[in-house]
């Protein structure tokens, strides 16, 4: 028993001594033969950096700063070297007995790699059957210039066929365990992870291998996206949905081809079949698949992760092999796009000798409308691209629009012929689309346009003529679309694009020519050097979109100048509705009863305009030296300042408006009444007038806005003439007048020979829920008087007496007779009390 316990304590204390020694020994001297175990081990250069440790207890040889070299050439770069942080090796049994450095596991800690490297460390001479390759806290490129990295927490594939592993792409985690298992009969390979389930089972001979793949993708969690980004196909995050797909085929390998038949891919959003053949002696694969069903709708709405157009592009920097021989057809019907259906759909892809011929053919709803796109895939040996061309033909307009411009809505039916054509040039970082050519019955378009993307900022560059637009045509609203620019504050472009537009249609109204170029870049959009010209347009200026941290919504600056400016292009609504008989008489007058929406679609923005031009033309004005200062801050339109002048008058206000309600300060000098009674049907007044005062109102429609209004003014007036009614005629004959008789002929028909010339009328009016109280002083030739009247402003009823004061002939005092106005204010009811007449001056008379 002692003797035991001796002997182990002898053969420890002698295990830490040899292992104390061979801490401290500089085992520098055996870098040579441990670089010639690596080599062979992996088949490729190594260079050891670092120390070298060996440790006996627990058998293991430590190896620091170790690069290893897969190609021989001395040129090659840095990121092609694999970098590891620290190698252990750790031997078999066997080999402490026998001198030699025969590993049972090699683990690698801080493996910098890129992935034909990794496939290399795996596929490693000594990982037969007798050694675990084991990588660990390692990162590894799927680009030469280390963008996308996948972070490896673990990945051991193990002597025992088995293998695992845990990493991380992006934001997400991935983790994974399988077997491999083939005997000289069977096949067996499984794997099984949170993002895909592989199962293969076959069986073998010499000659052949035949058997089952069944394959389940988890896409829920966007894994395909992480995959396209790994694989450099990022357009493939945008065709696959993120939903669980159903993968199955029958496969067969023998020394002549390689087959996948009977190839089903079903999910929720699309179905598909297919087949693959590939002939191994002439190397030439033909791949045929066909979808019966895509929901494109659903795929992009269920979509995980937003592509970009530079990330597309970057599929371009990988090169098509020289010896890729590929026959590519993919046929698609019932494509679900944009609620609507596409049923025919063709590609086929020619690869050969490195260049790759693309022919595609798409039928989308309408009469007779398809697109063609054929073009090539070449290579310069480092980066592809592709050039092409586009064609698009039809006979139904209306519905290319709807289908691929859904924003854009067609106020009528557009069954016209139309062509679309353009050349495509597509590479890593470019996107250019040239000699684009639009024509639709008389519309047409030229242009180009050009992207290039950058690490920071990306660059376009267009160029666009537009001729014969009908913009009344389109139901597309500019407003609408300004609440979504805050996107703008991650911008990542800097566009220039210059734009022309000859003999454009807006809101009836014609312009010749319309130039600007539009100028984009963070948080900001400027349509700058604005061009109007025509027969009512000579304008220049700039219109802004800003996006800023100090903006809460996105900030609308527009500013405009210059001489002449149709103010027609902006569709007012209508103050009032009128109605008339078969003779053309009006019938009825009344203010408008449609809601008020003009601030229903700008909640979304606030906005600056400034406007001023010498002549600013309105439906029945033309509005000299104009000058419009207004802002707009959530959804309150106020009115900083607004004047003009009229042939005969001068014009001010401010004030503010909201969408329920009004209030403005205002000042009126000079105007030609003619302006005003037009509106409400008067046509026997002329002269001038002069009004200021305040008013506010509240209420959804004009209408509401007339029955509520409330304020007061001041109104002065000169030389109004009243045609039709002659009053001082009217107060002569009186005073000759003999009888009742007499007096009202004069007053029901003499009255209306003639008319009234009214030096002056002053006074004020006191509007109140929709009521106008007027008091008013006035003077004509035979008498002076007063006016009093109420008009209901929500249907121009008028109530109103005037009172005419005159002295006759050999009395000391004045007298006065009444007359009465009353009735709707386009066709009002004059009256008089004869009796009264009678009594103040013939019975006066002959008393």
């Amino acid at each position: 028993m002692k003797l035991s316990i001796y002997a182990i304590l002898s053969i420890s204390l002698l295990l830490i001594l040899m292992h104390v020694a061979a801490t401290f020994k500089d085992w520098s001297g055996y870098r040579k033969y441990i670089i010639k175990e690596l080599e062979r081990t992996y088949d490729a250069k190594v260079h050891i950096g670092g120390k070298v440790e060996v440790s006996l207890i627990t058998p293991k040889l430590t190896i620091y700063n170790v690069y290893v070299q897969y190609n021989e050439n001395k040129e090659q770069k840095l990121s092609d070297l694999i970098s590891v942080r620290k190698i252990e090796i750790r031997p078999s049994f066997l080999s402490l007995f026998l001198f030699s450095l025969q590993p049972k596991s090699i683990t690698l800690f801080g493996m910098k790699s890129n992935k034909e490297n990794l496939i290399n460390i795996i596929n490693t001479k000594a990982s037969g059957n007798t050694v675990d390759i084991v990588i660990k806290d390692s990162q590894v490129s799927f680009k030469s210039d280390f963008a996308d990295i996948v972070n490896i927490k673990e990945i051991a594939v193990k002597k025992n066929k088995q293998f695992f592993g845990e990493v991380k792409v992006g934001d997400n985690n991935y983790d994974f365990s399988g077997k491999v298992n083939i005997t000289k009969k069977n096949v067996y390979i499984s794997v099984e992870s949170n993002f895909v389930n592989l199962l293969f089972t076959g069986n073998r001979n010499q000659e052949e291998l035949q058997g089952n793949l069944t394959l389940t993708i988890n896409n829920s969690s966007g894994s395909v996206s992480d995959l396209a980004k790994i694989i450099n196909l990022s357009f493939l995050s945008c065709v696959i949905p993120s939903e669980n797909i159903e993968i199955s085929s029958n496969i067969n390998l023998d020394e002549n081809e390689f087959t996948v038949t009977d190839l089903k891919i079903d999910s929720k959003s699309m179905q598909a079949s297919g087949t693959i053949q590939n002939d191994r002696k002439g190397d030439h694969t033909n791949l045929n698949i066909s979808f019966s069903k895509v929901d494109l709708d659903s795929i992009q709405n269920d979509s995980q992760r937003t592509t970009n157009m530079k990330d597309l592009l970057e599929c371009f920097r990988a090169v098509v092999p020289k010896n890729l021989s590929l026959n590519f057809n993919m046929e698609a019907s019932n494509i679900q796009y944009q609620n609507k259906i596409l049923d025919n759909f063709r590609a086929v892809l020619k690869s050969t000798d490195g260049k790759v011929k693309v022919n595609t053919l798409l039928k989308f709803p309408g009469i007779n409308n398809i697109s063609y796109l054929s073009g090539e895939i070449s290579n310069n040996n480092a980066l592809s691209e592709f050039d092409g061309d586009l064609l698009v033909e039809g006979g139904d307009f209306e519905s290319f629009i709807s289908c691929f411009f859904p924003s854009i809505k067609m106020k009528e039916n557009q069954k016209n012929q139309f062509t679309l054509s353009s050349k495509l040039h597509l590479a890593p970082r470019i996107l250019s689309i040239s000699d684009i050519r639009l024509l639709n019955n008389k519309e047409s378009l030229q242009g180009s346009i050009k992207m290039s993307y950058a690490k920071k900022r990306s660059v376009i560059d267009g160029k666009f003529s537009m001729r014969n637009l009908d913009a009344d045509k389109y139901d597309h609203s500019l407003f609408s679309s300004l609440s979504k620019m805050q996107r703008l504050k991650n911008f990542q472009y800097d566009a220039n694009i210059k734009a022309s537009v000859n003999n454009l249609i807006l809101n009836d109204t014609k312009i010749k020519n319309l130039d600007f170029l539009l100028k984009m870049e963070k948080g900001k959009l400027v349509a700058d050097k604005i061009k109007l010209s025509g027969e009512d347009f000579d304008i220049t200026g700039n219109a802004k979109i800003l996006v800023d941290q100090k903006y809460t919504k996105p900030l609308l600056d527009v500013n405009l100048t210059g001489n002449k400016f149709n103010g027609n292009i902006f569709k007012l609504p209508n103050l009032v509705e009128v109605k008339r008989n078969s003779r053309n008489e009006i019938d009825q007058i009344q203010w408008s009863t449609k809601q008020l929406d003009f601030l229903d679609d700008k909640e979304g923005f606030d906005a600056n305009v400034q406007i001023n031009t010498a002549e600013f033309k309105t439906e029945q004005n033309i509005l000299k030296d104009f000058n419009l200062d207004a802002v707009m801050r959530n959804n309150v339109i106020t009115i900083r300042q607004a004047s003009y002048i009229l042939e005969h008058g001068q014009v001010f206000f401010q004030g503010y408006l909201r969408s329920d309600s009004m209030n403005t300060r205002f000042s009126i000098v000079n105007l030609d009444t003619k302006k005003i009674s037009k509106v409400i049907g008067i046509d026997n007044v002329n002269g001038q007038v002069s009004l200021n005062g305040e008013i506010k109102t509240q209420g959804k429609s004009f209408h509401d806005w007339a029955s509520n209004l409330s304020g007061d003014v001041n109104l002065q007036a000169q030389g109004i003439e009243v045609t039709n009614v002659d009053c001082n005629s009217f107060i002569t004959n009186l005073l000759s007048s003999k009888n009742k008789s007499e007096i009202s002929t004069f007053a029901y028909v003499d009255i209306y020979n003639g008319s009234t010339f009214f030096e002056n009328i002053s006074g004020k009016a006191s509007i109140k829920s929709g009521i106008c109280s007027t008091s008013l002083q006035f003077v004509i030739d035979q008498a002076s008087g007063s006016i009093s009247s109420n008009l209901t402003l929500s249907n121009f009823a008028l109530v109103s007496i005037f009172r005419f004061f005159f002295i006759p002939l050999n009395y000391s005092n004045p007298i006065y007779i009444d007359m009465h106005l009353d009735g709707p204010i386009w066709r009002p009811k004059m009256s008089f009390d004869v009796d009264q007449i009678f009594i103040a001056l013939v019975g006066k008379r002959n008393s």
